[in-house]
């Protein structure tokens, strides 16, 4: 699958790097100043160190030639520069390009120019009318929600701050032919300090939602009306809330969610709606599920699989 930047709203342009003077005359950094401006940008706009290794997972083509002379090596020198300045602007390409030996992303499989092709991953399907009512169908997609929580939990715990998932939809997730569960669209996943800083940025507010940075929920300083201090949920809880449960358009046994169906009602439900809305909140505020959400969705979830094993064993 191609893809390649759709938007760009960090403070380092190409024109700080690349510039062409009255003259005519094109300007480009040394090698060592791109390296250090990389650096700043990686810092700045994702919270990631840098390092050589990362540098070469973000431009794996050489820099330079041996078959070229000195004056055309130059030339592909700042010409490498660019698109991998180019690339770099594309959170999606960053996040998917270094932390592709975690393998929570498409793999990316490799440039050209300012495009890039990653591994295509089979979004999940929600249950029709039908798959509602079958109890070996709901338990099915219960492996999948275990799969799921399985992933989230490695954003959770991967680095030292929370990865923050802030375009959440169920087509958002997918398996790779390997059978991985992976997170498929990319554009807006950014580390907890980068989220922090987004939805608490002081600008001008008059409710809660004003702050919000998608589903990374923000919070409104009332008293002095700007958004102020860090998100307030996180992907457990957007995951329980869009993922599972879904919207139910006032509908006591229906639901658009993976884990809708009427076997589900009793016991499932109430978890999943518990961890969707923590605080009971009858308003959009939404506050994190805790690792009590976790311990118990994934028990119930566990034995619904259970069940339908034994199940298919009774009808052998």
């Amino acid at each position: 699958m191609f893809a390649g930047r759709r938007w760009s709203g960090f403070e380092n342009s190409e024109e700080s790097l690349f510039w062409t003077d009255d003259a005519g005359v094109e300007h480009y950094p040394s090698l060592e100043d791109f390296k250090d401006v990389l650096r700043l940008h990686l810092h700045h706009n994702f919270n990631l160190s840098y390092s050589e290794k990362s540098f070469s997972r973000l431009w794996s083509l050489p820099l330079t030639k041996e078959s070229l002379p000195a004056d055309e090596n130059e030339i592909y020198l700042h010409q490498s520069l660019r698109t991998m300045w180019d690339l770099v602007q594309d959170p999606e390409y960053v996040m998917i390009a270094l932390l592709q030996h975690l393998d929570v992303f498409p793999e990316l499989y490799g440039t050209c120019g300012p495009m890039y092709v990653v591994e295509e991953v089979k979004p999940l399907d929600l249950p029709g009318l039908l798959e509602m009512t079958s109890y070996s169908a709901w338990a099915g997609r219960a492996r999948l929600a275990l799969a799921t929580l399985d992933l989230i939990e490695e954003f959770d715990t991967m680095f030292d701050t929370p990865l923050h998932l802030c375009d959440l939809k169920p087509e958002h997730f997918g398996l790779s032919e390997h059978q991985r569960m992976k997170f498929n669209d990319v554009d807006n996943v950014y580390l907890k300090p980068i989220v922090d800083r987004s939805v608490g940025d002081g600008s001008a507010c008059s409710r809660h939602s004003d702050c919000d940075f998608f589903d990374c929920k923000g919070q409104c300083n009332m008293l002095k009306k700007k958004c102020l201090g860090g998100v307030t949920n996180n992907n457990l809880q957007v995951v329980c809330e869009k993922v599972f449960l879904g919207s139910s358009f006032g509908l006591k046994s229906f639901g658009t969610g993976m884990l809708a169906s009427r076997h589900g009602e009793k016991i499932l439900k109430p978890l999943l709606q518990a961890c969707a809305n923590p605080s009971g909140s009858k308003d959009g505020t939404r506050l994190s599920a805790d690792r009590d959400h976790l311990v118990r969705l994934r028990s119930v979830l566990r034995e619904i699989v259970s069940f339908d094993e034994r199940l298919s064993e009774d009808n052998l």
